[in-house]
């Protein structure tokens, strides 16, 4: 099965933001959608979570409608984390977490519920706050709260806005290792708002990049990330180098030596 989006439309009143995207993401795979401010990125996510309306276009999984199916069952293959999210400050991690559950309690929650609550919470490494309320955790944690929620869902697709902002380093890169290994173990396919070109190249599987709101590049990174590309879209001259570790880009102007500061009046 593939995450299939067709033709997708959208516009803020007069500002088109999507003028007919078209994407295809394989099942269990790990997908960066990438491109400055402005190009769309969280505007598609929030079409497929159904936050918004497209003005046309559709998204399917495994042929399936996914923006005509009723919410409950829209709700068990797709999982969205926002990138924050109000909820109330007199929940606990546990309970906040249970919330992704949702979709498949009935009367009451059962020990399996449960059970899925606790595992994405350690998963996270939330174990010694999950009786916190959540008023007194910091952004970054909070955050971390969300995506161990949407595991909780047991989602067939995985959505993510910009889910590392807030996050220090540390949890920036557990946090990807964490979907990709999702992604790799349990066949779940993820698509994933981020802004770090080279965190994409390194734990995603394809890399799709809007400007105008169309894809100009759609690919595994190695063949994305042309530097051409990448300068014309980011309006900043980008290098791309391929390195032991893989994809590496950087822009230009940090190759060059710093100049000390009466050679740089000399310049």
């Amino acid at each position: 099965m593939s995450l299939d989006i067709a033709s997708v439309r959208f516009a803020y009143r007069r500002n088109q933001v999507l003028a007919g995207v078209d994407l295809r993401v394989d099942e269990g795979g790990f997908c960066a959608l990438l491109g400055p401010n402005g190009s769309g990125k969280s505007t598609l996510v929030k079409i497929i979570a159904r936050v918004l309306q497209p003005a046309g276009g559709g998204v399917s999984f495994g042929g399936r409608d996914l923006l005509a199916a009723p919410r409950r069952e829209h709700a068990r293959v797709v999982a969205y984390v926002p990138q924050s999210g109000a909820t109330p400050f007199e929940q606990t991690v546990r309970e906040a977490v249970l919330l992704g559950r949702t979709p498949h309690i009935g009367l009451r929650p059962t020990r399996r519920d449960w059970a899925k609550v606790d595992a994405a919470i350690d998963r996270l490494g939330l174990t010694g706050l999950a009786d916190r309320p959540l008023s007194q955790l910091s952004g970054g944690q909070a955050q971390r709260v969300l995506i161990a929620r949407a595991l909780a869902q047991e989602p067939r697709v995985l959505l993510l806005d910009e889910p590392t902002s807030a996050l220090d380093l540390r949890y920036q890169i557990e946090t990807l290792r964490i979907v990709r290994s999702v992604t790799r173990e349990e066949g779940v396919t993820a698509l994933i708002a981020i802004h770090d070109l080279n965190h994409a190249a390194h734990f995603c599987d394809q890399a799709v990049l809007l400007d105008g709101g169309v894809v100009v590049a759609d690919g595994p990174p190695a063949e994305a990330f042309d530097a051409d590309v990448l300068s014309r879209v980011y309006g900043l001259d980008i290098r791309v180098s391929q390195g032991e570790t893989g994809v590496e880009v950087r822009p230009a102007a940090l190759e060059r030596p710093l100049l000390s500061g009466a050679a740089e009046e000399r310049a």
